[in-house]
């Protein structure tokens, strides 16, 4: 095997794993106004439904590296300046679907990624759009280190 392929695969796995760091924001306790609130709550099987069909996809369309794209192309919009509560501060919130942020030049084709995720969001709704685009990346990933099979 190639040296240079697997150094890409490690830092393509690095920076999914950064994303997918950020994404347990989605699911972690929140607070608003000093009172506790309780945390998103996702069943584990919608989370391992979502995960079988983005998985299916990703076998079938061969569209891991558009999902890693999706997947730090909406992480970008992080601003660590903003000192508001998130998700004021921008991040891997599932933002890029929307009109500008689908539009900027950056995310040319991104548009296409998100219409193929829909059905993923269609039958799973309480699973977040940033969960199901970070989940994207981290298994279009996985998969592809292993022959996606």
């Amino acid at each position: 095997t190639n040296p240079l392929h697997h150094l890409l695969i490690m830092k393509i796995a690095a920076a999914a794993l950064l994303l997918a760091a950020s994404a347990n924001a989605f699911t972690a306790p929140r607070v608003h106004n000093s009172r506790t609130a309780t945390s998103l709550s996702v069943a584990q099987a919608d989370l391992d439904g979502a995960q079988g069909m983005i998985d299916d996809i990703l076998k079938t369309k061969n569209c891991g590296p558009v999902f890693v794209r999706l997947a730090w192309h909406d992480s970008g919009t992080h601003d660590c300046n903003i000192k508001e509560e998130w998700p004021a501060s921008g991040g891997a919130i599932g933002s890029i679907r929307f009109d500008p942020e689908i539009n900027h030049g950056a995310n040319a084709g991104l548009a296409g990624a998100v219409k193929i995720l829909e059905p993923v969001k269609e039958k799973y709704p309480e699973v977040s759009y940033a969960d199901i685009f970070q989940m994207a990346s981290a298994r279009g990933i996985e998969l592809a280190g292993d022959g996606g099979g």
